[in-house]
């Protein structure tokens, strides 16, 4: 079994979901890895025998991922509001950071699914797992586990959410298990190349001018440990381009020599969207942002801090970033050897 422990706790939640009504909702701002466990458990879950499910997101469902949506579709988190269903949270670690007012409506989970180091168990069933590559290798994982026959569709959906959570299985969450796991999905009909050529080979013209803007900020501080750069509200107008495009863009700061914590800032009309990135996960960033009220990975984190702007926070989030480093062993290093 590739989760032993945490299989009998699926099980029972597709026992349970037998007959009742469920809305299965994911973080705001979806990616791959949120949007792939919501399509394909809903699936999962209606096979089950689930009277009913949907799929609930604040945000629309990013262009990047419609040809993985298995059919589903998004339906928007905030008018939600039929007391009748069911709450599953998924890829989620706080169930804030889905939707306000339907926190409001549903302020008991009726279950989670989630591996973020920073999650605090707020559901009935808690099925959580900080080492897993990402939720889609759990939701995949202990399908199989219980006996899931998967569709070659949701197959490769779940392939993509682990393909992306994991930056193409070269994050240091990526482990014996998540190749596991993804050669079984491929055995089960998912489509690696077909998925690449989705997620690689179709960019939007307007990320890459977003990507331009966002390099053309980038600046080193302390010593060029730390690379941080930002995008304004202008920056996205004048290139056309939504919030969905800026996914993926700080790994181009984390990729400089040196760097070993990458920063973007995003201008929102009520404050500033940070987002952080390590090089190794013994920079735990998700401590810095969870300053922030924020929290994610050890080595890829996010927050948002409200009544800030772009021009007041960019030195204050640095200055934290360097204290961080001094604090943190490994960034007293020099290839790997202890300064």
């Amino acid at each position: 079994m590739h989760f032993p422990e945490l299989s009998p706790k699926f099980q029972i939640l597709l026992d349970s979901a037998r007959g009742r009504k469920i809305a299965v909702v994911g973080h705001m701002r979806p990616d791959g890895d949120c949007v792939s466990s919501e399509f394909v458990l809903a699936r999962i879950l209606r096979r089950a025998g689930a009277a009913d499910v949907v799929c609930l997101n604040q945000n629309p469902l990013p262009s990047l991922y419609e040809n993985f949506s298995c059919g589903e579709k998004l339906l928007g988190a905030s008018d939600f509001s039929d007391g009748s269903y069911s709450v599953i949270i998924v890829d989620c670690a706080d169930y804030a950071r889905t939707n306000a007012r339907l926190v409001e409506r549903f302020p008991k989970p009726f279950a989670a699914i989630d591996h973020h180091i920073t999650n605090n168990p707020a559901a009935e069933i808690n099925i959580l797992d900080p080492k897993a590559a990402a939720t889609a290798e759990l939701v995949a994982g202990m399908a199989f586990d219980c006996g899931v026959r998967l569709e070659k569709s949701e197959a490769s959906c779940l392939y993509m959410g682990i393909a992306t959570d994991t930056r193409q299985f070269t994050t240091s969450s990526t482990r014996a298990k998540t190749f596991e796991i993804a050669a079984a999905l491929i055995n089960a009909g998912a489509d690696c190349a077909g998925a690449a050529v989705q997620l690689y080979q179709r960019e939007k013209f307007a990320k890459l001018k977003l990507l331009g803007k966002y390099i053309g900020d980038l600046e080193l501080y302390d010593d060029g440990k730390i690379c941080i750069g930002s995008i304004s509200k202008k920056d996205f107008l004048s290139a056309g381009a939504n919030k969905e495009d800026s996914d993926g863009l700080i790994d181009y700061a984390r990729s400089v020599a040196g760097v070993e914590i990458a920063i973007l800032l995003e201008e929102l009309d009520d404050g500033v969207k940070g987002s952080l990135r390590g090089k190794s996960p013994g920079y735990s960033v998700n401590e810095i942002a969870s300053v922030f009220g924020g929290g994610g990975h050890l080595a890829a984190a996010g927050f948002t801090a409200k009544g800030e702007t772009l021009e007041s926070f960019r030195q204050k989030i640095v200055e934290l970033a360097a204290d961080h480093l001094k604090k943190t062993s490994i960034g007293n290093t020099i290839n790997g050897k202890k300064i």
